[in-house]
């Protein structure tokens, strides 16, 4: 499951990709068409809420030095009971202290 949040996401890490060099143009979209027809064959899709975006908000006031779109994350797994997957490390360890559980949590 992922949110439509994830889309804009994964858009935006090609195209700092490709502005600093890490990967061409071609590489760029090859990666974001690999990644949506994963998405559309193996994921489910919920939107984003605005009590997602409150409850994002009240997560970044906690000390748990999260970025905005992580925020977003945690509030909508939170609210679906979702699991979440991440290599995010900042990410996990946020989850953790505002009690999602660390077992929901990999990396």
């Amino acid at each position: 499951m992922i949110s439509a949040w994830t889309l804009t996401e994964m858009t935006s890490v090609g195209g700092i990709k490709q502005r600093t060099g890490a990967i061409d143009a071609e590489t760029r979209q090859q990666a974001l068409a690999n990644f949506q027809r994963f998405a559309s064959t193996h994921l489910g899709m919920t939107e984003i809420e605005p009590v997602d975006f409150r409850t994002a908000a009240v997560f970044i006031e906690t000390p748990t030095a999260l970025r905005a779109g992580d925020a977003l994350h945690l509030a909508v797994a939170r609210r679906l009971g979702a699991r979440v997957a991440s290599l995010d490390m900042r990410m996990c360890a946020a989850a953790k202290v505002l009690g999602l559980g660390q077992d929901d949590f990999w990396f």
